[in-house]
């Protein structure tokens, strides 16, 4: 079985006491500023070696400037959203106790949110899944630096709405549909995708309005669709090892490919061959770009022009 977190998840990590929530408690915890958060646990039933337990989890929303968010979820089920209401976030968590730990931890003097479970020992695997679920509302109202690190999941990710002024999602054994329904209103200079063994499927991605796409695929697949209210030009490079990647892009945007592997053949996907790279025919007249640079050893690499 492939490892389920990108970077190993190490067991032995468990949150600070001020995150550590008793359960059947409601609790009011002040945070650096004086800021209320509101968390109610509540125990749920031990099915043998399992103890569920769910969190409910809100901050209220104070002022507009940037924060820092990251998301940290082992296995189960993650649904993830914006949202306009006056809060800086929102989250339900089921989770076994026997094997993670909840985090809802708010630093308001640094701007910094961390959200999600932590392992308690051992490492995360996709039949550790089963059962656990985080659903999780942001705001709308910040500029976010928004990294998500998800190991044994599965679900969906709609990213839409958020104001994003950097992106970084590294995934595992994840079964995942990340989308951009609504066109970012921020500056975004980069987005990550650092994926396992996962199977990940982006669409409208080009309403990010990155200027840089930046790709590591491992075992897995991605589905990347930069469709969108993107302008000018759009950098995406990728390195696939045993991975496939599809790349769908805008009838009415140029193509521009370089390749470090004499394996790779675009002339099914409309491009042809000019010296080193390989071009869309309209590549020089379209109203807008992409540069594609890929590396890869033996992995699969489309592009589908609609």
């Amino acid at each position: 079985m492939a490892d389920a977190d990108p970077r190993k998840w190490r067991g032995g990590r468990t949150p600070a006491r001020a995150d550590a929530i008793p359960d059947g408690e409601r609790r009011g915890a002040m945070n650096r500023a004086g800021a209320i958060i509101l968390v109610l646990a509540t125990a749920a039933t031990r099915l043998g070696a399992q103890d569920w337990r769910t969190l409910d989890a809100f901050q209220q929303l104070r002022g507009a400037d940037p924060l820092a968010v990251r998301v940290e979820y082992g296995a189960g089920r993650i649904d993830l959203a914006p949202t306009r209401d006056p809060v800086l976030y929102r989250m339900r968590l089921r989770y076994d106790a026997e094997r993670s730990s909840p985090v809802a931890s708010y630093d308001s003097t640094a701007r910094r949110l961390v959200l999600g479970t932590r392992g308690i020992s051992g490492s995360w695997s996709s039949k550790h899944r089963d059962g656990s679920t985080l659903t999780a509302a942001l705001t709308t109202g910040a500029p976010l630096r928004l990294a998500l690190e998800l190991g044994a999941a599965e679900g969906t990710i709609e990213l839409g709405g958020l104001r994003l002024a950097a992106l970084t999602l590294a995934t595992g054994a994840t079964d995942l549909r990340v989308s951009v329904a609504e066109a970012n209103q921020e500056s975004l200079a980069e987005a990550r995708l650092d994926i396992g063994a996962a199977k990940v499927r982006a669409s409208r991605f080009g309403n990010l309005r990155a200027r840089h796409v930046e790709v590591s695929l491992g075992v897995g697949a991605l589905d990347l669709d930069l469709d969108g209210a993107w302008e000018g030009e759009m950098d995406l490079s990728a390195n696939v090892a045993l991975g496939s990647m599809t790349v769908r892009v805008p009838v009415d945007a140029g193509v521009r490919v370089r390749s470090n592997t004499f394996l790779i053949d675009l002339g099914k996907s409309g491009l042809e061959k000019r010296g080193d790279v390989w071009v869309s025919r309209d590549e020089e007249s379209a109203r807008r770009h992409i540069i594609i640079r890929l590396n890869g050893a033996f992995g699969d690499f489309e592009i589908i022009r609609r």
